[in-house]
C-alpha cells in the first residue's frame, strides 16, 4: 500500500507540465533566419483573449516544450537629419571703428519678409567702409535651427574668433541666441583642426545678426542646420462606429480588445462639422470612466478639399471600452453617429529558438503562471533596443479551440482538464494514505491488546 501511495503522488507532478493543448488559442510561428533569438509582433487576438497581465503567453517548440520569452522594449523612433541650408548674407558696412549701436542701417525686404538689400551709413567723417556685422535671412526656413556652420576668412589673428548671434522677427527687437561662441580653424603640416559650429538650441526666427571679434573677422558663408525630424513609429489603426449612450451627446465604443491606445480621433458623420468632445476609457463594462483627453474635432470642406482634425496623443492607455461626451454648450453633430479612430502599437515578443520548428504562440489559459523574463536577461550583453536587430518571425492565423456547451463544460467552466486530473490523483493519494493509516492503527491496537488467561482444570 505504501508503494501505491508513493506512485500516485509521483504521478501527480508531471501534470504540471504545460502543452499547447492547455491554451485556448494558438498560432504557428514561421522563423525567417537560422538564429538563436527571434522576435515577433503580437497579433490582435492576444489583446482580445489573453489575460490582462499577459502571464499566459507561451512559445512552444515542435515537441511541445515551452521556450524562454521576453517582452521587447518597444520600437525606436526614427530620426532623420535634414541637409543644411545656406542662408543669404548681407554685410552691414560702415566706416571707422564705431560700435554696432551707432550704425544707421536701412533694410529693404519683399512682402514675404525676404531681405533684398542692406545699407549701413556712418555719421561723421568718411573712412574706408568695412563690415561690422552681418544680417542673415532665415525667413524661408520651415523648421527650427539647431546650429549654424560658419565660414570666414582665416588670416593672422583670426584663426580663433568669438561670435555673437542675435535673432529677430521684425528687425527692430533682438534677442541673444549665442554670446561669445568660439570658432577655431588651425592648419599645420597638412593637418586641420576646426570648430565652425555655433549651437543655437532649436531657435526659430526670420532674421539673424552676427558680429564677431577680432575686428578683422570677415564672414563669408553661413549654413543653418535644421532640427532633426523625429518620425513616429508606425501604428495600427482600429476604427469603430459609435453606439448612442444614455446621456444626451454621449457615444460609446467597443474596440473588441484591450488595446494599448496611443492616439484617438473622432471622425464626424457630416461634413462642415465642428464639435468639442471629452474622451474617456475604461477596462470593464461596469468600471468607472477615466478621462483621457478633451479636444475639438472637425471635418471641413475648403477649396474642394476636406480637412479633418488630427489624432490626439494620449500617451499609452490600455482599454477596450471608450466614450465621448459632447460639450453641453455645443449643438448636435447632425445625422449619423461618429466613428472613433484609435492608433495603437502591438508589443514585440522575443523568444529563444530552442528545439525543432515549427514553433507555436499560445495564449488563453486563466490558470497559467507567469513565465516571462526581462529582455536584458534573454539577450547577452543587452543594450537598449538591441532586440530590433533580431530577425522577425511571422505569426500565422490564430486558431481558437471552440468551447463546447456541454453540461460538463457548464459545470467546470474554463478549468483545465489537466488540473482536474492532478486534483483527482492527489485526492486518490490522500485517500490511500488515509486508508493505510487506518489499517496501521487497527494492526497496532490488535498487537497491543492484553491476552486472556486460560481457565484452570
Amino acid at each position: 500500500m505504501r508503494n501505491l501511495a508513493v506512485v500516485l503522488l509521483l504521478a501527480a507532478f508531471p501534470s504540471w507540465a504545460e502543452s499547447p493543448a492547455d491554451f485556448r488559442s494558438t498560432a504557428v510561428i514561421t522563423t525567417t533566419a537560422p538564429d538563436a533569438l527571434h522576435r515577433l509582433t503580437l497579433p490582435f487576438e492576444v489583446y482580445r483573449d489573453a489575460r490582462r497581465d499577459s502571464a499566459d503567453l507561451r512559445v512552444f517548440n515542435a515537441r511541445g516544450e515551452a521556450v524562454p520569452i521576453a517582452f521587447g522594449s518597444g520600437e525606436r523612433p526614427a530620426r532623420e537629419t535634414l541637409p543644411a541650408v545656406a542662408l543669404p548674407i548681407f554685410p552691414v558696412l560702415a566706416t571707422g571703428a564705431q560700435p554696432r549701436s551707432d550704425l544707421d542701417v536701412q533694410v529693404r525686404s519683399n512682402s514675404d519678409g525676404t531681405i533684398v538689400s542692406v545699407q549701413g551709413r556712418q555719421r561723421g567723417a568718411a573712412a574706408p567702409p568695412r563690415a561690422t556685422s552681418w544680417l542673415l535671412d532665415a525667413s524661408q526656413l520651415q523648421r527650427p535651427m539647431r546650429a549654424l556652420v560658419l565660414e570666414w576668412d582665416v588670416g593672422p589673428g583670426t584663426e580663433l574668433a568669438t561670435v555673437h548671434v542675435e535673432a529677430s522677427d521684425d528687425l527692430k527687437s533682438w534677442r541673444t541666441l549665442a554670446s561669445r561662441a568660439p570658432l577655431l580653424r588651425l592648419e599645420q603640416a597638412g593637418q586641420r583642426l576646426e570648430q565652425p559650429r555655433v549651437e543655437i538650441s532649436g531657435a526659430r526666427a526670420k532674421y539673424l545678426r552676427i558680429s564677431a571679434e577680432p575686428a578683422a573677422f570677415v564672414l563669408r558663408a553661413v549654413q543653418a542646420e535644421p532640427e532633426e525630424v523625429v518620425k513616429t513609429v508606425p501604428r495600427l489603426t482600429r476604427s469603430v462606429a459609435a453606439t448612442p449612450g444614455t446621456k444626451p451627446g454621449e457615444y460609446l465604443f467597443d474596440l473588441g480588445a484591450r488595446l494599448p491606445v496611443e492616439a484617438v480621433r473622432v471622425v464626424l458623420p457630416t461634413p462642415n462639422s465642428v464639435a468639442p468632445f471629452a474622451v474617456a476609457s475604461r477596462d470593464g463594462e461596469s468600471a468607472p470612466w477615466q478621462p483621457a483627453t478633451s479636444a475639438t474635432f472637425y471635418r471641413l470642406l475648403r477649396d474642394a478639399t476636406e480637412i479633418q482634425s488630427p489624432a490626439m496623443e494620449i500617451g499609452r492607455r490600455f482599454a477596450r471600452y471608450w466614450s465621448i461626451q459632447l460639450d453641453p454648450r455645443s449643438p448636435g453633430i447632425g445625422d449619423g453617429v461618429p466613428t472613433l479612430e484609435t492608433q495603437w502599437r502591438p508589443a514585440q515578443l522575443v523568444f529563444v529558438a530552442r528545439g525543432d520548428a515549427p514553433y507555436q504562440l499560445a495564449f488563453g489559459n486563466p490558470e497559467a503562471r507567469r513565465a516571462i523574463l526581462a529582455v536584458s536577461e534573454l539577450i547577452p550583453g543587452y543594450e537598449p533596443h538591441a532586440e530590433l536587430n533580431l530577425p522577425e518571425a511571422k505569426v500565422g492565423e490564430v486558431r481558437a479551440i471552440a468551447a463546447s456547451n456541454t453540461p460538463w463544460r457548464r459545470l467546470l467552466g474554463d478549468t483545465s482538464p489537466r488540473k482536474l486530473v492532478l486534483w483527482a490523483v492527489l485526492l486518490a493519494a490522500v485517500l490511500a494514505l488515509g486508508w493505510m493509516a487506518w489499517r496501521l492503527q487497527r494492526q497496532m491496537r490488535a498487537e497491543g491488546a492484553p491476552h486472556e488467561d486460560k481457565p484452570r482444570g
